[in-house]
């Protein structure tokens, strides 16, 4: 997500400003922030493509929620909900993840045919849900070997390197999302 909301606590009484991709700033406070809307883009993911970002040439101008005029771009859903009253990103964050981390990566990595071709199995468009099953068991894959490497490459500095702070005390990292995060930023190296 490029823009966000001021990092601030939520202050109902406070306005916070959101940065459009085109540069509006608007000054929102909680009432005008609405209820996140009952969508599944289940069997329209060219339209959640549409939807997700408004700085990229996907943008197609629309979305379900408009506030002050203004289509508000999915990528700023999260930062909209997390300051909104009631936690209401919790019901909302699953599902944007979900659409952020894999759908629209692997979506946007070629040409919808090819991402159909890739999710289809004898004709037939693979549901949503076995969508995200696939592509999030293809990401663990991919950092299971990442974690292997990591091992392999820092070999006895490895628990030095990959540590983290809770409570005042220093743990070394397990959870293979985080190991990878770690590797990218000590090595450069990504998965490929």
């Amino acid at each position: 997500m490029r823009e966000s909301l001021t990092p601030v606590p939520p202050d109902a009484n406070k306005p916070q400003v959101l940065k459009l991709g085109d540069g509006t700033m608007l000054q929102l406070d909680a009432s005008s922030i609405p209820d996140p809307p009952a969508i599944s883009f289940a069997n329209d993911i060219s339209s959640l493509n549409g939807m997700w970002d408004d700085h990229t040439e996907h943008w197609q101008g629309i979305s379900v929620i408009v506030i002050q005029g203004h289509p508000i771009a999915i990528e700023h859903w999260p930062v909209l909900y997390r300051y909104g009253g009631n936690q209401q990103w919790k019901g909302t964050k699953n599902k944007w993840t979900d659409c952020a981390q894999d759908i629209i990566q692997c979506y946007r990595q070629s040409s919808p045919e090819a991402f159909w071709a890739k999710f289809s199995i004898d004709g037939e468009c693979m549901t949503f849900t076995a969508i995200i099953q696939k592509l999030h068991n293809t990401r663990k894959e991919v950092h299971s070997c990442i974690v292997q490497q990591a091992h392999k490459e820092f070999g006895p500095t490895f628990d030095a390197s990959f540590t983290y702070q809770r409570g005042g005390r220093e743990y070394v990292m397990t959870k293979p999302s985080t190991i990878v995060k770690r590797y990218i930023e000590l090595t450069g190296k990504g998965p490929v």
